[in-house]
C-alpha cells in the first residue's frame, strides 16, 4: 500500500521536476503524477491547472489521455460537471485506440458525473 505521505512526495518531487526540465520526455509522466496527487489531496481546482496546461504542452505525448482523463476527474470534483462532460468527450472522440481497462475507467467517471453517451 501507498505511503500517507505519497501526495506529498509526489507533489514536491514532481513539481520540481517539471520546473527543472518542462522539455523533458518525462515531463508529461511528472505532469500526471503532480495531478493524481492533487486530486487525491481534494484540491481539484489545483490539479485542473496543471493538468490542463500539462496536456496543452504534451498532447502528443504517450500520457496525453491520462492527462485529460485525470483533468475531467479534477473538473468533476471542482463542481464543474459540463466541463468534465466535455473533457471526457474529447478524450473519446481524440483518443479512440485507448485499452479496454482505460475506456472502461472513462466510461465509469462518465457514469459517475452522469455524462451522456
Amino acid at each position: 500500500p501507498r505511503s500517507t505521505l505519497f501526495p506529498y512526495t509526489t507533489l514536491f518531487r514532481s513539481s520540481q521536476f517539471i520546473a527543472l526540465y518542462p522539455t523533458d520526455p518525462q515531463a508529461p509522466d511528472a505532469t500526471n503524477w503532480l495531478g493524481e496527487a492533487m486530486i487525491q489531496q481534494q484540491n481539484y481546482v489545483d490539479a485542473a491547472a496543471v493538468l490542463v496546461k500539462g496536456y496543452k504542452a504534451f498532447q502528443d505525448s504517450p500520457r496525453a489521455a491520462d492527462l485529460l482523463l485525470k483533468l475531467g476527474i479534477a473538473l468533476a470534483g471542482a463542481q464543474q460537471p459540463d466541463a468534465s462532460c466535455k473533457t471526457f468527450g474529447l478524450l473519446s472522440t481524440k483518443y479512440p485506440d485507448t485499452t479496454t481497462a482505460f475506456k472502461s475507467r472513462l466510461h465509469q467517471e462518465m457514469a459517475r458525473d452522469k455524462c451522456p453517451g
